[in-house]
């Protein structure tokens, strides 16, 4: 079988690779198109990560399972971070393996020849392919420019499907709080239910309205409105963990999921809200900011097996039962 040219390789991995759904997708269309026009002992594409400078394998050929999910190292050796920082490849032939180079750079199997290249996103180096051939044949310097393509190649993929995920979350984002949108709560609280249902804990829903929206929008305008709402978000998640999940539900309200908790436990976090809102959020500072909550124990399966639309006219009605008491109150309760 012949060995396809660089721009017959190129067409046919950028048309496989475009069809991909998911990153790891197109770099396993990548990483098996090489067997044919790159044959190697093993390859790894390893990036660097941006917070901790820690080096991980994010996919491998011809490198044992146990051997990628083991492999940490602290940051580049100096060879690795020569290639990703002056973004030039570089061909390593009969190193020692006595020598530094070597086992700074050896991953599973012992190599005679070596080539690395950088993996370039937005034109800069976040890691590095490295390519061995146990013995043989050796790279040659027109290998170096091949793999650097490839190196081009997958970091564009990396800034592609980033884009794409942060487009996605930025759809399900409310411009206004940076609360979830109720579209994106819908989804996210079904797979709250069935998790639930599976492990046998409850879920409480609650309605938080912010009782100055109304008035701040006609006195101050929307945008201090919106100020206000923001500041409200910021102080329930304070009080809330990571798996909870709030939402812009209305105008001026908002829906928060809250799972795990007995009913004390939550009465005692929704009155905390309500007590910190008034004490804490600032608004124009013209007057103390109220919020009123509803909020709805979902016990058992029997109560999680219910409509959406059943159980948020429920909720509603646990709202409308604390706006009949005043502002700045918590009603707290269960399906009737």
């Amino acid at each position: 079988m012949m060995t396809p040219t660089l721009g017959g390789w190129l067409v046919h991995v950028l048309r496989e690779a475009d069809g991909a759904l998911s990153l790891e997708e197109a770099l396993h269309v990548i990483m098996d198109s090489m067997k044919a026009y790159f044959p190697c002992q093993s390859v790894a594409v390893i990036l660097i990560d941006d917070d901790t400078k820690e080096l991980r394998i994010k996919i491998s050929r011809q490198i044992s399972y146990t051997f990628v999910k083991k492999f940490h190292k602290a940051g580049p050796s100096a060879t690795a971070e020569k290639v990703v920082l002056e973004l030039h490849p570089m061909l390593l032939n009969d190193v020692d393996p006595a020598s530094d180079v070597y086992r700074d750079l050896k991953l599973e199997h012992d190599f005679s020849s070596a080539v690395l290249a950088p993996v370039v996103q937005n034109q800069r180096g976040v890691g590095f392919i490295f390519c061995d051939r146990g013995s043989g044949e050796k790279f040659e310097d027109a290998d170096l420019l091949h793999l650097q393509v490839i190196g081009f190649l997958i970091g564009s993929l990396i800034e592609k499907f980033e884009l794409i995920k942060a487009s996605k979350k930025l759809s399900q984002i409310d411009a206004a709080t940076s609360a979830l949108q109720y579209k994106a709560f819908v989804p996210a609280m079904a797979t709250e239910l069935e998790r639930a249902r599976t492990h046998s804990y409850q879920i409480t829903l609650a309605l938080i309205a912010v009782d100055a929206f109304r008035q701040y929008v006609e006195t101050h305008g929307i945008d201090d409105a919106h100020g206000l709402l923001s500041e409200v978000v910021e102080i329930v998640r304070g009080h809330i963990r990571d798996m909870d999940i709030l939402a812009r539900f209305g105008a001026d309200e908002f829906i928060l999921c809250l799972s795990g908790l007995t009913e004390t436990e939550t009465s005692n976090k929704l009155e905390a809200i309500r007590s910190d809102v008034n004490a804490k959020a600032v608004g124009k500072g013209d007057s103390l900011i109220d919020v009123t909550i509803g909020g709805l124990t979902l016990h058992d399966k029997k109560d999680m097996d219910k409509s959406l639309q059943d159980i948020l006219g429920e909720l509603g009605k646990k709202l409308v039962q604390a706006k009949g008491k005043g502002s700045d109150r918590v009603v707290l309760g269960r399906f009737e």
